[in-house]
């Protein structure tokens, strides 16, 4: 099944700065970036994409983006934060899951888009 999101940045008054897929059956991510903002608004974690004008990244790219905003697999206590999450294992999807993205580095995070997802 694939999971649609409409990825937000609340420093730009909530505005939709892209799109977040995941394959649950394959286990593979995918991003799109509107090219319509400009590069300075955009936060740093998207800025070197854009900057390079990557606005469709692959399924690496992502997963470097989330994993620069979730709990690293080698943290001292990752069983507990997995335990009390309720995931039996590591799993950057499940983790990113916890928070829709965000985290300290910039406003952004994921609204999940229901209807689509249930039409793939």
């Amino acid at each position: 099944m694939l999971r649609n999101f409409a990825l937000h940045d609340e420093n730009l008054e909530d505005k939709q700065v892209g799109t977040f897929s995941y394959n649950t059956e394959t286990k593979q991510f995918s991003m799109t970036l509107d090219a319509t903002i400009p590069l300075s608004d955009l936060p740093l974690t998207l800025e070197g994409f854009a900057y390079r004008k990557l606005f469709s990244l692959s399924h690496e790219e992502v997963l470097r983006f989330i994993r620069g905003r979730i709990c690293p697999p080698g943290r001292h206590n990752i069983r507990e934060i997995l335990a009390d999450n309720d995931l039996p294992e590591y799993d950057e999807f499940g983790l990113l899951m916890i928070t829709m993205a965000r985290c300290g580095k910039d406003g952004l995070y994921l609204i999940e888009n229901t209807e689509a997802s249930k039409r793939i």
